[in-house]
């Protein structure tokens, strides 16, 4: 058999709704030497006798059936470590690839070996395929861009955003991510935030090819687990330990850059303490914040990371008139 360039990678449980248009996109592409192999988490619809269809029309669709459910961590990881092409491309399975989204991304990696990541503007869809009339993404440039890796990835870190999207909007080599690691930093798996922890680990190994062309549709749907919003609460959590690692992977090295990442990490923790506070803070949360602050009050005790004047002795500084001590206790 020969081995393809390409590994359309689809993840899916329950997907019968929407998993037939996303593999028949995978199979539409205008780059035809790929494999598309589908893991199917032990469904309990109708997704088998779907990809079962797919799978006899098709040779280059290739199906992995877990007799028991390993879910949304473990089902991308096995793919992977069954994926036979040089590149990868992770497609959900409610989601839909442009026809051009492979051929131009291959093209991409093959132009330039500094590239360790591609990626493209997307389309937010609804159930019923068509694009959303809001919230819709900005795209980051306007024209084809090689973006220096390390500067986007500060540009996550300090932001706290996820500006390149969805797994499905990515493509890396296959050699440069191990399975063993997926969706893990210093060998914690992240609570939500997997596919960021990726790209970063990606883009401080080379640079990011971006296409303004939106490549793949994103689709959003009630069925979703994104829309639970207590998921996303303690989700959150992962920023502070993103930080941390990134600061000693080597980004993060502009001036006040790390203050400024832990600083947002810990302001995103802090605004989804609320929605906890009903049903209990979670300890995953209250251990983000606990990091960010111990390392923001490392950074405040080293004098270089601070930038600040040397405030003189004690005796020369100025001491508050009586009205500003006033307004700063609130009695004014």
């Amino acid at each position: 058999m020969t081995t393809p360039s390409v590994s359309v990678l689809v993840p899916t449980y329950n997907g019968e709704r929407f998993i037939k248009a996303a593999v028949r996109s995978a199979l539409a592409q205008s780059h035809r030497d790929l494999e598309v192999v589908v893991g199917d988490d032990a469904s309990t619809d109708r997704t088998p006798e779907v990809l079962a269809e797919l799978a006899a029309a098709d040779d280059r669709v290739r199906v992995v059936r877990h007799p028991r459910n390993v879910g949304a961590f473990e089902n991308p990881r096995l793919l992977l470590s069954v994926a036979r092409g040089e590149y990868v491309k992770y497609l959900l399975h409610d989601d839909v690839l442009a026809t051009d989204c492979v051929r131009d991304m291959v093209r991409a990696f093959e132009a330039d070996p500094r590239i360790s990541l591609a990626f493209s503007h997307r389309t937010v869809i609804g159930e019923d395929g068509r694009p959303l009339a809001t919230g819709q993404p900005v795209a980051l440039a306007d024209r084809v861009t090689t973006f220096p890796g390390a500067e986007l990835a500060d540009r996550v870190l300090t932001t706290g955003a996820n500006l390149l999207g969805e797994l499905t909007t990515i493509m890396f080599r296959r050699q440069d991510v191990e399975p063993a690691g997926l969706w893990a930093v210093d060998g914690r798996r992240m609570t939500i935030l997997g596919d960021v922890a990726l790209c970063l680990d990606l883009l401080r190994r080379g640079d990011a090819w971006y296409s303004p062309r939106p490549l793949s549709r994103f689709r959003v749907h009630q069925q979703q687990r994104t829309w639970d919003t207590r998921l996303w609460a303690v989700g959150v959590a992962d920023w502070p330990h993103l930080v941390d690692w990134a600061g000693r992977a080597g980004l993060l090295t502009g001036d006040g850059d790390l203050r400024r990442a832990f600083t947002v990490a810990l302001l995103n923790v802090a605004a989804r303490l609320r929605d906890s506070l009903d049903g209990g803070l979670h300890p995953v949360m209250l251990d983000a914040v606990e990091l960010a602050t111990r390392r923001l009050r490392e950074l405040a005790l080293d004098r270089d990371a601070l930038d600040l004047p040397d405030p003189g002795p004690l005796h020369q500084q100025a001491v508050p008139d009586e009205s500003v001590v006033a307004v700063a206790a609130g009695t004014r």
